[in-house]
């Protein structure tokens, strides 16, 4: 536009660990991660809440819709985002994480291997329905809602506290809530916005 000012914008997708690790190396300026850590470095907006179910194939998981109890997920085969910062994405409890980290039978770091795994019925794991979608809704995984207790997620958009807010970061930050928040409203994704 002649005279006027332009944004660029880039974008980059990654676990959600590996993407607040590009964000405290001021890699990029605003992140989308699930269960960022309690850090003064950060300045944190909760956006939407997600539930958690258990997924995997009928023969692991069993073929009802009726919910299970975590403690009988701890004796299944559980398949796991390798632990550490991307671990932290999967709940917001992190006691009962380790927990669930302690009785792993596999342990990985890309999604598309756990999906993999999952319909090669080496495991289930421990996600949301968006999670593997495809594979949910073509009958080769089932999922199961998860009780006593629930488990939930949080997605929260994150910035560098120490940052001077310009209006464009501010403009991206608002138009990023502003699309999350959308699609749940359209129920283009299944969860809850975050108080």
């Amino acid at each position: 536009m002649k005279g006027g000012r332009c944004l660029r914008l880039s974008l980059s997708e990654s676990l959600s660990g590996s993407t607040l690790l590009h964000l405290m190396a001021s890699e990029v300026d605003l992140a989308l991660v699930y269960n960022p850590p309690a850090d003064p470095r950060l300045k944190t907006q909760p956006v939407l809440e997600e539930q958690m179910v258990l997924v995997g194939t009928r023969e692991i998981i069993g073929a009802s819709d009726a919910p299970v109890l975590f403690n009988d997920i701890l004796d299944l085969p559980l398949i796991l985002l390798r632990q550490g910062i991307s671990a932290r994405a999967l709940m917001d409890d992190t006691n009962l994480l380790k927990k669930i980290e302690g009785r792993a039978k596999l342990q990985m770091n890309s999604v598309h291997a756990i999906g993999a795994s999952l319909a090669a019925g080496l495991g289930c794991a421990i996600g949301t329905k968006l999670f593997m979608y495809e594979h949910i809704e073509s009958g080769l995984l089932h999922f199961r809602p998860i009780i006593e207790p629930e488990l939930s997620r949080t997605l929260y958009i994150c910035e560098l506290a120490d940052r001077p807010a310009t209006y464009a970061l501010e403009t991206v930050r608002n138009l990023m809530v502003e699309l999350v928040r959308g699609a749940v409203v359209d129920g283009r994704w299944e969860a809850g916005i975050a108080k």
